[in-house]
């Protein structure tokens, strides 16, 4: 599909490949940014895809602030973040870091931190993403956050990850968001926000660190997993993903 007006990175995750020839099926899995500025041509395209589920993985501020607007015609059940998630997957720890440290150095380690605490902070509302989607009513699926760079990635890395997709397909449909959002026009709404917040203006320097979508990154968000969990293994089976419920999951969503 062409790219949405109001949503540069509302996307199908592609036909990415696993380990034994099968692929991701078209159209089942979606990932964007907000979606509170569709147009009426968004809105039909939208439509036409027939989303059953979304995942929002915003906190209760954003989604006051930037309602999802959705096509009236074909209703979609939704799963949000706990509201006890807000303070630790927002903004908050980024201004606390950056008031400390400010820079390049504390915005990375901000989002060292950030990408860290996600797979915890994430957990609730992907196992119940998961449990929707092994019912087999779950699909096709949206998750999206604000910008779909942060909270989407490591979302959808994890769910593909569960699918036992290629771990270098799993960093390309992560790197993609780069070549998706206006990096340049993210970037300023976040030094208007951030440094009326902070009462200075923020370099440079600073904003390509929170704005890009980095490998280490992510490289991060598996490492605590591998660190608290004991691997993906033990995190799948910790939000109640069993080996059956992946096969399953595997059965609907791979080709």
């Amino acid at each position: 599909m062409t790219r949405l007006a109001g949503a540069a990175n509302f996307r199908a995750v592609a036909a990415l490949p696993d380990g034994t020839g099968r692929r991701v099926r078209p159209h089942m899995l979606f990932r964007s940014g907000a979606l509170s500025e569709l147009t009426s041509g968004d809105l039909a395209a939208i439509e036409a895809l027939g989303i059953r589920l979304i995942c929002d993985l915003r906190s209760t501020a954003e989604r006051r602030r930037f309602p999802t607007s959705w096509p009236p015609l074909a209703p979609a059940r939704t799963i949000t973040m706990p509201g006890d998630s807000d303070r630790e997957a927002g903004m908050q720890p980024l201004i606390d870091r950056l008031a400390h440290q400010p820079g390049p150095d504390g915005a990375r380690q901000a989002m060292l931190d950030l990408y860290r605490s996600l797979p915890r902070l994430l957990a609730p509302s992907l196992q119940a993403t998961f449990d929707a989607v092994a019912t087999g009513w779950g699909v096709p699926l949206l998750l999206h956050c604000h910008v779909g760079k942060d909270r989407t990635g490591v979302a959808v890395a994890l769910l593909l990850a569960a699918l036992d997709i290629d771990p270098k397909a799993i960093l390309d449909d992560y790197l993609e968001t780069a070549a998706r959002i206006d990096i340049a026009a993210e970037t300023r709404h976040l030094a208007r926000s951030l440094g009326s917040l902070l009462g200075r203006a923020i370099d440079p320097g600073t904003l390509d660190q929170l704005g890009r979508a980095d490998p280490a990154y992510l490289a991060a968000a598996f490492a605590a997993i591998d660190q608290e969990w004991g691997g993906t293994e033990g995190y799948f089976t910790a939000i109640g993903l069993s080996a059956s419920r992946r096969e399953r999951l595997r059965a609907l969503l791979l080709a």
